[in-house]
């Protein structure tokens, strides 16, 4: 469901916020910037915005990816299990509507990742197994399924990237208030950022290895030209398909963890707003 995209994190409010903050005395009862876990969620905000400016489609580059956001998304639940934190969100109520439904947002987002990453598993070993028996019909087959999944996948960045840039998050007049809730609003933004390029990232892998195997499915067909079709050639395709067979395992894992971190703190974001924290 996504094109390609290719943009580092930017985040408007930001430089605005540290002007504005510069002329308020922040409040002794709440975090200032030198607080532990406003340091390391904002670390964990920059790792990201890094991972996005370079990230690339290499299985190493995808699996740290998926570390990078699980990381920063347990980084945002200390932040919201801070006492602090908690009286800021319950006394912003559409502050913490709008959190939660891009939480919602990213939670079926990779729900419907992790699905998709199992039927394109199932596809990409039908055409192995119809390229081993030379069966044209049902290779042409399973590659139409194998890419009908990248443009879903593309259609779901696609959509991610739009239903969140339509939030909006208000900003609270009291300084430090102010800053809880920007440095919130970062990481949701660069969680959501990163989830739209590791979709991008798996779509150019699966695109890499069903263009490979279209080659080869086209060039035992024709047997005028099967001297293209040399060793080396089949030894760089079958290099494709196990590079996506390994971005498989790798989303297949990665996307549990990160899925479970979602559902957390989407629990933790309700708890608070119902005030039973």
């Amino acid at each position: 469901m996504i094109p390609g995209f290719n943009r580092s994190i930017t985040f408007p409010m930001t430089q605005r916020l540290k002007k504005r903050l510069a002329y308020h005395v922040r409040s002794v009862s709440l975090p200032c910037e030198s607080h532990p876990f406003i340091a390391n969620l904002k670390e964990k905000i920059n790792v990201v915005g890094s991972w996005v400016a370079g990230a690339d489609a290499s299985l190493a580059s995808i699996e740290a990816g998926l570390s990078h956001i699980e990381l920063l998304l347990s980084a945002m639940s200390e932040f919201l299990n801070l006492s602090e934190t908690k009286t800021v969100l319950q006394h912003a109520a559409a502050t913490t509507e709008c959190m939660l439904e891009s939480f919602l947002y990213l939670v079926d987002s990779y729900g419907s990742m992790q699905s998709e990453m199992v039927a394109m598993k199932q596809h990409h070993f039908e055409v192995q197994s119809a390229l081993r028996r030379h069966d044209s019909a049902l290779v042409t087959s399973s590659l139409k399924s194998q890419r009908r999944i990248e443009k879903e996948l593309s259609h779901l960045a696609n959509n991610l990237r739009a239903t969140t840039k339509s939030l909006h998050f208000g900003l609270s007049s009291n300084a430090s208030e102010a800053e809880i809730v920007e440095v919130l609003t970062e990481a949701i933004s660069a969680a959501t950022e990163a989830s739209v390029v590791l979709l991008n990232r798996e779509v150019a892998v699966s695109a890499a290895a069903s263009t490979a195997a279209a080659s080869l499915a086209s060039c035992r067909a024709r047997p005028g030209k099967m001297r293209s079709c040399n060793g080396e050639k089949e030894m760089v395709i079958h290099e494709k398909f196990e590079e996506l067979e390994g971005c498989i395992e790798t989303v297949e894992r990665g996307t549990e963890s990160v899925l479970r971190s979602l559902v957390n703190s989407r629990v933790l974001l309700l708890n608070i707003q119902s005030g039973l924290l």
